[in-house]
């Protein structure tokens, strides 16, 4: 038998889901994981469609094209096209993501051969011993890659805890299984067990609720459905009591939270707000963040403020795809994934070991979904195991495919190269960045990060870098160059906040520069703009007040650094400002 290629890449791709990290890069856990994830889930989906012998599950199938043509039209008609086709440099969730994850659910759909499916799940064990191999890692010594943060959770090979605590939903489940089953190997067995302990030391170090609420929702729809033995209850119950008692000593500080339940309900008003203005087609695919600056209320912006988080997703999966989708397409979704876990109930009543952990693996993360979003990371994993549940389910589908479902995979094997190159110059754009700013000399570390633009010139992050460089030197001709870059970025996403914000912070640089009326009004045109359309926004109307302040505008700086202080009293710095024209007055 010769090498069983659609499965190994399959595989493949799991692991590169859960491990694939770049410590040289900006961002460690990012560009390197998209590009392994996308290249691979590409490969392998066209090689699995492009051979397929098992025609696709019929209501799905339907259900998918209406989902992803309601995401083509609403690209189309939101004004930031290209953004919503090819997805945002953080988080990859355009159109082309979730062509993606149509093409692994099909795809799994043809790993009709138990060995193939084999395959795929001994590849999530080998994902899931690296994953505790890092959490324990860092439970011990320390994170491997260095991260700015203050929590104590636990943040394992993604930098989050929130995408840990998600991987685990889908990691976990499958190791327990194979760990049980008889059928598999020795060896994979004690490799599953370990994988099975320490993904739930991570799980639970991870401090993510949803992740929690998301595994102990299918434990009791495993219980309720299986009824196991006394046996395996307590084989089950004595991995979580040990996990505990490994994590015991941190689990106070997991569970702490700058902010309580009641956040999540605050996300969910700003979301419903996005819905109620878009309920047709939404706001277009990754534009719930500039949506939301007409959404975000006085209220939210006391309690959390937007200096180093902006809002750009529902956190939720229903709420996410209806608000850039619109109401049907959050339907659709809702179906999608209700269908999933109906198959995954009917493969706990007769499946096999390793089918039932498959099955649970895809009920805990539709739930843990429910609080968080979808993730681009780890959804690819997620579809392909709702896809094996269905080739591992009788089916009553035509065993000859349609003419089409050959041709969908020659379409993903074309895309896979323009994957493969538009990733390797991602990856060594955010080494360059990385570079610039860890550069001792500003001249090394401009030329660095111009590279780095010049490779990636639709990435907004490399822009940025390159931006507040240029500021660093802060030369006129600095600042033109960087007011070129905020140009370049708003022609490829128009009303890209942060983008938005460069552009009029870059204006205030060049008028405190020159002084002149012709540029000092260009700057508080620009920051009048900004706060008529997010009059909420402390910073935009601190900015405001700069602009005004430089233009002899007293009064006018006075209400917008006053406005500012009713939503931050507490910045001693705006008190600063305001007593500064209290004086010039």
């Amino acid at each position: 038998m010769g090498v069983r290629w659609i499965p190994f890449t399959l595989g493949a791709m799991v692991v590169a889901a859960v491990l694939a990290v770049d410590p040289a890069g900006l961002s460690p856990f990012g560009p390197a994981r998209w590009w392994l994830v996308s290249t691979l889930g590409l490969v392998g989906s066209g090689l699995g469609l492009r051979t397929a012998r098992t025609n696709l599950d019929r209501r799905s199938t339907w259900c998918w094209g209406a989902l992803l043509a309601l995401f083509g039209v609403s690209a189309l008609v939101n004004g930031d096209v290209a953004v919503s086709v090819l997805g945002h440099p953080v988080r990859h969730l355009g159109l082309v993501a979730w062509v993606l994850f149509a093409l692994l659910f099909a795809a799994g759909q043809q790993l009709t051969a138990d060995v193939d499916r084999r395959i795929v799940l001994r590849s999530t064990v080998i994902a899931a011993l690296g994953l505790g191999a890092w959490t324990v890692w860092e439970l011990l010594v320390g994170p491997p890659v260095a991260l700015a943060t203050d929590s104590d959770r636990l943040v394992g090979p993604f930098g989050s805890a929130a995408i840990l605590g998600a991987a685990c939903c889908l990691l976990l489940p499958v190791c327990a299984a194979l760990a049980v089953d008889a059928t598999e190997r020795r060896g994979w067995r004690i490799a599953s067990s370990v994988g099975a302990a320490t993904t739930t030391l991570a799980l639970l170090g991870s401090g993510t609720r949803a992740a929690w609420i998301g595994i102990g929702a299918a434990a009791v729809v495993l219980v309720a459905v299986r009824r196991p033995s006394r046996r395996v209850l307590l084989a089950g119950a004595g991995l979580a009591v040990v996990a505990l008692i490994v994590s015991a000593p941190r689990l106070d500080d997991v569970v702490q939270r700058s902010n309580g339940a009641a956040s999540r309900l605050d996300e969910w008003t700003v979301a419903a707000r996005i819905i109620g203005d878009h309920p047709v087609l939404g706001v277009g695919l990754e534009g719930y963040r500039i949506a939301a600056i007409g959404a975000v209320d006085a209220d939210y912006e006391r309690s959390y403020g937007r200096d180093r988080v902006l809002p750009d997703r529902a956190h939720s999966g229903p709420l996410d795809v209806a608000a850039t989708g619109g109401l049907l397409a959050g339907g659709l979704y809702l179906l999608l994934v209700g269908g999933s876990v109906l198959v995954a109930l009917r493969a706990i009543r007769r499946g096999t070991p390793a089918t039932i952990g498959v099955a649970v693996a895809v009920i805990a993360y539709a739930v843990q979904q429910l609080l968080l979003f979808p993730l681009a990371e780890l959804d690819p994993v997620w579809w392909l195991f709702a896809g094996m549940l269905i080739a591992s389910t009788p089916s009553d589908a035509e065993h000859e495919p349609r003419r089409w479902t050959r041709a969908a995979g020659l379409a993903a094997l074309a895309l896979a190269p323009v994957a493969l190159v538009a990733g390797v110059l991602d990856v060594a754009a955010d080494r360059l960045s990385e570079r610039s700013l860890a550069a001792h000399d500003l001249d090394d570390a401009i030329a660095s990060a111009e590279r780095a633009v010049d490779l990636r010139p639709d990435d907004l992050r490399y822009r940025s870098v390159a931006i507040e460089l240029h500021r660093e030197r802060g030369s006129l001709a600095d600042i033109d160059l960087a007011l070129e870059h905020a140009d370049a970025a708003l022609r490829w996403s128009p009303d890209d906040p942060i983008a938005l914000d460069a552009f009029a912070t870059l204006l205030l640089d060049r008028s405190a520069i020159t002084g002149t009326a012709a540029d000092v009004d260009a700057a508080l045109d620009a920051w009048r703009s900004l706060v008529e359309r997010d009059p909420v926004r402390t910073r935009w109307l601190v900015q405001l007040g700069r602009a005004a302040s430089l233009a002899d505008r007293i009064d006018e700086a006075h209400a917008a650094l006053t406005a500012a202080a009713e939503l931050r009293p507490d910045d001693a710095s705006i008190a600063t400002l305001l007593a500064e024209l209290e004086a010039r007055r």
